[in-house]
């Protein structure tokens, strides 16, 4: 999954509100200062957007944001009889979709509490969110709800924690829906205050480097390459259900191929890392069909080798799961994640748009988060039954359906998970992910689950817009020469596992080693024709490189670019010693950043993993956009 989509099809991200049922309990507004204007929707009115499907009134320090999307019809009303105090907004949302925005400029580092009261005629999916102005398009803090005739206090929290730059700061409030129906919302509120980062204590461990190898034959070489601490078995080669079981048991036996997964396992065991194997996704068709129906035959035609995304039955579910557990118990493969990126189904009540969770943005899962429950809770008994030291990863979810996770949360999903899992990819500059991985962390709070790790089980860089990236554009705006994709990739790969760490992710599995595409952060030459890893890139060496900067070592500091712009993450190894990652995200080398040189530094070295020492009257360090590691 890329943040491409998102950030090309912005009218269908913003449409897509594949919302859960969830009836937040009632709760009193926030007695901070309110830094909306009009938050009560009583002072003076306006015409609201002068575009065919969008018509009435609205409080008018408030903005339709509608007519972007043509299919909309949407009318606005205040309505006094219907308001908790005074006048509240109304929305009659005939078709397409509404949003209600207020554009305001946040501060740096402060943590943001969101919320407005809301009722309506018959359900419909709200969402409220604090989000950036312009592209790309990031939340900084979002949720959603199924509304109902009683009035519902609707909140959330977001940050704006590594926003450093003016334009990041310039932030909308949306209240939006896509449900078609009449929605009355009042009383809406944002209030802030100082949110100071809090660090990880302990040292970075090797296992926060993690990746995929996809190809059998690679996996060895990913590992004594990427130098990285966990695999993770996920699009792997003769190593999902469906091809270590490709046939309906017979007579009551059972027939495993366990070759490759075997291999893989030893190769972990060898380079002394451990493995995640997701446990369910390329589901063999057999696990889900009735008995009677034809053995073996896919459910999505025969070009998908066998394997289906529909629920597997319980029945098949837990034997798969008891047998493969109890093979591995007491192996390197002790972390078991339940499914792949999971997303609200378009024949849930909670999805009012059919074409978005259709969309090649959703995952392969067809069943209800319920029902994925269920299998969660299903493995977690059987597996620490068998292994009380093995450990639950929940499913996956996208950076796309945020949602999914906060309902998936909501109705227990986290009681049963030892760890709470995501996927990241990234394509915007890689500093945004601080408020996002914050915001989540923000809702595993809510849910009661803020003691539990966090980690991204899959991620990477898929493409760039590179007219988003600000070294790019201030070095076209200066007329200097611009930083290319092969030179952008390895250092948005490097600048977002610092960040990840920075924000509390446990860890990253990189996706992947072998891939064999040509994302800006591959990380390995593949031989043309076979699958064969012969080479490492220059995303592969940062990757190696970074391993070597962070692992055990503690981050004491980190500087998030209110500094002129500077990051800087400052480590401390076990001995006592001071070193330092820094790089600026908005420079390149025909216009640097002048560092002011740590007292204690001697050496610096790249991703490209050049050392050079510093002469002794150096007094600054030149910084681009590609991080650097400054030691004694």
């Amino acid at each position: 999954m890329s943040l491409t989509n998102l950030l090309r099809g912005l009218c269908v991200v913003l449409a897509c509100w594949c919302a859960p049922p969830v009836t937040m309990a009632a709760e009193a507004a926030p007695s901070a200062p309110n830094l909306l204007r009009d938050g009560g929707f009583d002072g003076a009115t306006a015409p609201a957007a002068a575009c065919p499907g969008v018509s009435g009134q609205l409080a008018a320090a408030w903005s339709d944001n509608t007519c972007w999307n043509q299919q909309s019809k949407v009318r606005y009303e205040l309505d006094e009889s219907q308001a908790r105090s005074g006048r509240s907004q109304k929305v009659v949302l005939s078709q397409g979709l509404f949003q209600l925005t207020q554009q305001l400029a946040l501060q740096a580092d402060w943590r943001y509490g969101l919320g407005v009261w809301v009722r309506s005629e018959t359900p419909m999916v709200v969402k409220l969110s604090l989000r950036k102005n312009t592209a790309p398009y990031l939340e900084y803090g979002s949720r959603n709800l199924r509304t109902s005739a009683q009035w519902t206090y609707l909140s959330v929290s977001a940050f704006s924690n590594g926003l450093s730059d003016a334009e990041a700061l310039q932030a909308v409030f949306i209240v939006s829906s896509a449900t078609p129906g009449t929605l009355w919302m009042d009383s809406a509120v944002l209030t802030g205050a100082r949110s100071n980062l809090v660090l990880p204590a302990a040292e970075v461990p090797p296992q926060f480097f993690g990746a995929h190898a996809l190809h059998l034959i690679n996996t060895k070489t990913a590992l004594d390459d990427g130098k990285m601490g966990s695999l993770r078995i996920w699009d792997s080669e003769r190593s999902q259900w469906n091809t270590i079981q490709p046939s309906r048991p017979k007579n009551g036996k059972r027939k495993y191929g366990w070759d490759a997964l075997d291999d893989r396992v030893d190769s972990a065991r060898d380079h002394q890392a451990d493995v995640m194997m997701v446990i369910g996704g390329y589901a063999p068709s057999w696990a889900s069909l009735n008995d009677g129906e034809p053995d073996d035959g896919s459910l999505r035609g025969a070009s998908d080798a066998n394997w289906s995304d529909e629920t597997p039955k319980r029945a098949h579910w837990k034997t798969w799961v008891t047998d493969l557990v109890t093979r591995y118990k007491g192996s390197p493969l002790k972390y078991w994640e339940v499914w792949n990126e999971p997303n609200f189904g378009p024949k849930d009540d909670w999805c009012p748009d059919q074409q978005v969770c259709l969309s090649k943005m959703a995952s392969g899962y067809r069943g209800t988060p319920e029902q994925l429950l269920a299998l969660q809770n299903d493995a977690a008994t059987i597996i620490k039954g068998i292994d009380p030291a093995a450990q639950i990863v929940s499913a996956g979810v996208s950076l796309y359906h945020r949602e999914y996770l906060d309902y998936f949360l909501k109705i227990g999903g986290g009681k049963t998970a030892d760890i709470i899992g995501y996927h990241i990819y990234v394509d915007g500059p890689p500093e945004l992910l601080m408020p996002h991985i914050l915001a989540l962390r923000g809702l595993m709070r809510d849910h009661g689950v803020s003691d539990k790790p966090l980690w991204n089980t899959e991620g990477g860089v898929a493409q760039l817009g590179l007219e988003l990236d600000p070294a790019w554009r201030e070095a076209k705006a200066r007329g200097l020469d611009l930083p290319r994709p092969f030179e952008l990739g390895p250092a948005y790969l490097a600048r977002s596992l610092i960040v990840a760490w920075a924000s509390g992710m446990g860890r990253w599995y990189h996706y992947a080693w072998d891939g064999g595409h040509a994302w800006p952060s591959a990380t390995s030459v593949i031989a043309r024709g076979t699958n064969l890893a012969i080479d490492t890139t220059d995303g592969g060496v940062a990757y190696r490189q970074l391993v070597g900067w962070m692992v055990g070592k503690r981050m004491v500091a980190f500087e998030s670019g209110q500094n002129g712009g500077l990051w800087q993450a400052t480590l401390q190894d076990a001995a006592g010693k001071l070193s330092y990652i820094a790089w600026h995200p908005a420079r390149t080398m025909d216009h640097p950043w002048s560092l002011k040189k740590p007292a204690s530094v001697r050496t610096t070295c790249d991703l490209a993993g050049k050392c050079r020492s510093l002469a002794s009257d150096a007094a600054t360090v030149p910084l681009d956009f590609k991080p650097v590691y400054l030691s004694p």
